[in-house]
């Protein structure tokens, strides 16, 4: 199948308009499983454009087509590595919700910490990076907890926005990578991180 250029009138002698093959879930799944293998076999500052279309069999024109940048390709590849449907938050309580949330971020980082690592340490140095994968990665996961917090003030669980609710996703997904480091991670220890820093800095700030 075939995706077309627009159709209508061209001007006499024109050069026929060019047709791209269309680009299937599948296939794009090819291209971002490739550039997952080179980041883990040669770490992302080795990685190259011309790397992972050798890796996918395409051309390089194709990724920057789709992507734009080294950077972009990498944090599309690493936020695919999320779960496609990830567990909803809104269990109907703040604690539940924090709970759900730590969980998750758990899950998350076990199944990719080497590659969590790589990345992020790559992103101090290469801003371009950082901000790629803030907007493919980290923005959601900050959008979510913001949501937590708007659920519990509508229930009244909180009377006012807490200063502490600015810090979620660094004290989560901080924690998580920290511990990561260590090869701890179960959630027990993240839910203890809900329980004992951040319900009470939220109910009392």
């Amino acid at each position: 199948m075939s995706e077309e250029s627009g159709e209508g009138a061209r001007p006499a002698g024109a050069r026929p308009a060019v047709r791209r093959p269309r680009l299937t879930p599948a296939r794009e799944d090819e291209f971002l499983d490739a550039a997952l293998a080179v980041v883990r076999e040669t770490g992302y500052e080795a990685l190259t454009m011309e790397g992972v279309a050798a890796r996918a069999q395409c051309g390089k024109a194709t990724l920057y087509r789709l992507y734009g940048s080294k950077q972009r390709l990498v944090a599309a590849a690493v936020s695919r590595t999320r779960p496609a449907h990830r567990v909803p938050l809104d269990t109907g309580s703040l604690r539940g919700d924090l709970l759900a949330a730590a969980r998750r971020a758990a899950a998350e980082f076990e199944d990719s910490t080497t590659l969590v690592w790589a990345v992020a340490h790559a992103s101090i140095e290469d801003r371009a990076l950082h901000d790629a994968l803030r907007l493919a990665f980290i923005d959601p996961e900050a959008a979510d907890l913001d949501a937590t917090v708007d659920r519990a003030l509508a229930r009244g669980e909180l009377s006012h926005r807490p200063a502490a609710a600015r810090h979620l996703d660094g004290l989560l997904f901080g924690a998580a990578l920290v511990r990561s480091l260590d090869g701890e991670t179960a959630p027990s220890g993240l839910e203890a991180l809900v329980d004992d820093v951040i319900l009470p800095a939220l109910l009392h700030s």
